[in-house]
């Protein structure tokens, strides 16, 4: 008969983690003293931790630490490092971990990363840089230094927690010490500088890259993919491998596709498609989500419903894409038939999916299908769990008028971070609840919640709209003074129509002159209506003049402002001309086109 050691080495750790632990479960259920059990390898016992952290095993890997410390098994390096990685994935353990670290007699470079990586995943990057600096002072032993495992987690750190200045003393470090000249960490730092919008650096880094591997050229190419205007470069990039014969990979196609629909270029998505389709049909089943989202983007609706539909097989990501293609396009109506008929046919959705039905009944006022949307989050444990879609709900709910409802979300809530606070906070100033908006921010400050420029657009709009003129004045001051939120042009709106909205056009006509960037036409059309309300009709036809020489082309909405103040001067002849630009602008306008069919199973 085997022994439970050779068993479970004969498992597979990675991909069948539950069998491993029920495995070890049967192993405990038998006597304690067996010594086929007390002599087990201590590699097992790594490789058990190891796979109670892939299943979130929080009880199993607290049992197997105790059955360690019992063999006498916890100064082996191999079960400290995975008990350390182990503690460190797990929620509100982080302590464990720390105390593992402290009292380990003989720490490795394995141990270093799984500190490191284990803070970063805690959102604890402080800490985790800390850490790294105490590793390179020598505070763990002269000889424990960083290697490009650490430095790879830290860049990526960088960019999750955006932390640009961090992220360049790292590439600062890894020339100084040569990793810079290893093909991962390059990777890592043309990503980086890529999210930072410093284009010219991560072309720099790939230019200058002795060894390029495929990872390297689908990074640059996924660079170019987020920002919307360099899809000529992802193309020639493309081109440059297949001239190099670098061989590309599905990624490198989605990469490519992404670049033409961020930058809304049909026709290199027709060629992408084109290499696609002679690149096989495996090929093709991966990257035709990507495709509908890029012909989705381009205009092509229709086109992009004919690919869905001609999937034999549709993934969630496939219905992702079509859902987001509608909502993108307009057509809200026809993504939450999309939800109709996932529900139909019994496809799980998943967290992605729900924002997109979420933000299809945001945008369509529709209440009644929010409601079914809701009841279909509530029915499954995992998405009921979401914080991303409880806030999407608060900010639905009260984009619908329905505060009530927003409210239940939000007081459910077990745990409330900003975008809560500040969805409610918006929620109650754009339903004319002013009171009720204030009186959400005076408590997310009592609880500790640090508002951000949100927040703030949000409380000086309840200001605004309740005629509490010198409360949002505070509010204002408190912005800039105490949370150091620099004033955008949407707070600089929130102020000007508040005081126009109060009759204070002079304060008004201060604020504005003081202001650190230059006014736009909604800021004067705010001043001009002001004007209007309140009968300073002169004033209103200077404000007129300024509008008419920003250097934009002017929309109905200023036409019909500027046509309201001719009315109140009683100047006819420009009211009768400001109407007959606004007619125009409507006759040049392309009408839109609804795609509407009809689902059938």
């Amino acid at each position: 008969m085997a022994t439970w050691g050779a068993m479970l080495k004969q498992l597979d750790f990675k991909n069948n983690p539950s069998k491993v632990i029920s495995v070890f479960k049967a192993m405990q259920r038998t006597k304690q003293n067996d010594p086929l059990i007390n002599n087990i390898d201590p590699y097992v016992y790594a490789s058990l931790v190891k796979a109670c952290k892939i299943v979130l095993g929080v009880h199993e890997g607290k049992s197997i630490h105790c059955h360690v410390i019992r063999l006498g098994l916890d100064c082996n390096v191999n079960v400290l490092n995975s008990l350390i990685y182990f503690y460190m994935g797990a929620n509100n353990l982080v302590t464990y971990a720390c105390h593992l670290f402290d009292k380990s007699p003989d720490r490795t470079i394995v141990t270093v990363n799984s500190m490191v990586s284990g803070f970063l995943i805690n959102k604890e990057f402080d800490k985790g840089f800390r850490f790294f600096n105490e590793v390179l002072g020598g505070k763990f032993g002269i000889y424990l230094k960083p290697n490009y495992v650490t430095l790879i987690s830290l860049i990526s750190g960088c960019v999750d927690d955006g932390r640009f200045t961090s992220g360049t003393s790292l590439h600062g470090y890894c020339c100084k010490t040569g990793l810079d000249l290893i093909v991962e960490v390059c990777n890592s730092l043309i990503d980086f500088y890529f999210k930072y919008g410093e284009i010219d650096i991560a072309e720099k880094l790939f230019k200058t890259m002795v060894e390029k591997d495929l990872v390297s050229w689908n990074t640059m190419i996924a660079g170019y993919a987020r920002s919307n205007s360099n899809c000529t470069e992802a193309f020639s990039l493309f081109r440059e491998m297949r001239h190099r014969n670098v061989e590309y990979d599905t990624v490198s196609f989605i990469n490519l596709i992404l670049a033409c629909a961020n930058g809304r270029r049909l026709d290199m998505g027709k060629t992408a498609h084109g290499c696609v389709i002679t690149s096989g049909d495996e090929m093709q089943v991966s990257v035709r989500p990507v495709l509908i989202a890029m012909y989705s983007k381009c205009g092509l609706i229709e086109f992009a419903r004919k690919i869905f539909d001609a999937l034999s097989d549709k993934n969630i990501a496939s219905w992702n894409s079509m859902v987001y293609g509608y909502v993108d396009y307009g057509l809200d109506s026809e993504a939450l038939r999309l939800f109709h008929l996932m529900k139909y046919r019994k496809i799980k959705a998943d967290e992605m999916t729900m924002l997109g039905f979420i933000s299809a009944c945001r945008n369509s006022d529709q209440l009644s299908h929010g409601i079914d949307v809701h009841a279909y989050i509530q029915s499954n444990d995992n998405l009921n769990r979401s914080h991303v879609l409880q806030n999407a709900l608060i900010d639905m709910y009260a984009k619908c008028g329905n505060m009530a409802r927003a409210k239940s979300v939000f007081d459910e809530m077990p745990k409330k971070d900003v975008i809560s606070w500040t969805s409610m906070i918006v929620g109650h100033a754009i339903n004319g609840e002013g009171e009720e908006a204030l009186c959400a921010f005076r408590q997310m400050c009592a609880e500790k919640v640090k508002p951000n420029s949100v927040t703030f657009i949000g409380v000086l709009l309840a200001c605004a709209h309740s005629g509490l003129v010198e409360v949002g004045q505070n509010l204002y001051d408190t912005m800039c003074s105490v949370y150091n939120v620099e004033p955008q042009i949407e707070h600089y709106g929130c102020m000007v129509d508040m005081l126009a909205r109060a009759g204070m056009l002079e304060e008004a006509t201060r604020f504005v002159k003081k202001m650190s960037v230059e006014p736009n036409a909604v800021l004067w059309r705010i001043m001009i209506n002001g004007c209007r309300v309140h009968g300073d009709v002169d004033q209103g036809l200077n404000l007129v003049n300024s509008l008419v020489k920003l250097k934009m082309s002017r929309s109905t909405d200023d036409h019909v402002i500027s046509s309201n103040i001719f009315a109140e001067a009683g100047r006819w002849d420009d009211v009768l001309l400001e109407r007959s630009k606004m007619m125009a602008r409507k006759a040049s306008k392309i009408a839109g086109k609804s795609s509407v069919s009809v689902l059938t199973d």
